[in-house]
């Protein structure tokens, strides 16, 4: 067998198996879409067979008012900036290691930044609505859900997090990223714009409606 003739069955097997494991990514993100639009939609459901007052008389309000913003509703408005940032630093990543025969491990690195921003933003939210009296067993379905919510969704970012640490250490010390091997750090991307488009839905959920 002529070298060309070999050099094309490695391309088409690289090829067949990055479309494997894109359709295996693919399925498992359809499955974490059903699991968040049953949480959000139980949350829609039972906002609206709520009769009292939402949220509820003594509360703290998450919600966003355009026209008077608190501190908490700047900072939660940046920290959603900040994540949908890191959707276009991880994709910059991509490019630079599959278009322009780069490492990529800077954007890498300043994705996980924002990524772990994000998280710590997300905890100091917890602790400051956990001080204002608002938590998991506090206000009936007002915490409860608000906190499982955010925290399923957060535990998300946090498994991405260690996904792109992961991606970032392999291609640090063995450069196995390239134009024709990147089908784990695709997948790991998709999982990663995934979470930032649910967060969007979260927010717009949760604090704006």
């Amino acid at each position: 067998m002529s070298s060309a003739a070999i050099t094309h069955d490695s391309e088409a097997h690289s090829a067949a198996t990055h479309a494997t494991a894109k359709f295996g990514m693919v399925i498992f993100l359809i499955s974490e879409a059903m699991l968040f639009a049953g949480l959000i939609g139980g949350y829609i459901v039972l906002r609206l067979s709520t009769t009292g007052d939402w949220p509820p008389a003594g509360a703290p309000d998450i919600g966003v008012n355009f026209a008077n913003l608190s501190v908490l509703n700047i900072v939660m408005i940046v920290n959603t900036l900040i994540l949908i940032s890191s959707s276009f630093t991880l994709h910059a990543s991509e490019v630079a290691i599959i278009k322009k025969g780069k490492s990529g491990l800077g954007w890498m690195l300043l994705t996980i930044v924002l990524g772990t921003i994000f998280l710590s933003v997300q905890a100091w939210e917890w602790a400051h609505l956990h001080h204002e009296g608002l938590w998991f067993n506090s206000f009936g379905v007002y915490g409860a859900s608000f906190f499982v919510i955010t925290g399923f969704h957060g535990l998300h970012v946090f498994v991405g997090l260690l996904l792109i640490v992961w991606c970032f250490l392999r291609q640090l010390f063995t450069k196995c990223f390239s134009a024709q091997s990147h089908a784990s750090l695709a997948n790991v991307s998709l999982y990663w714009h995934f979470v930032d488009v649910v967060w969007v839905v979260v927010y717009f959920s949760l604090y704006v409606i």
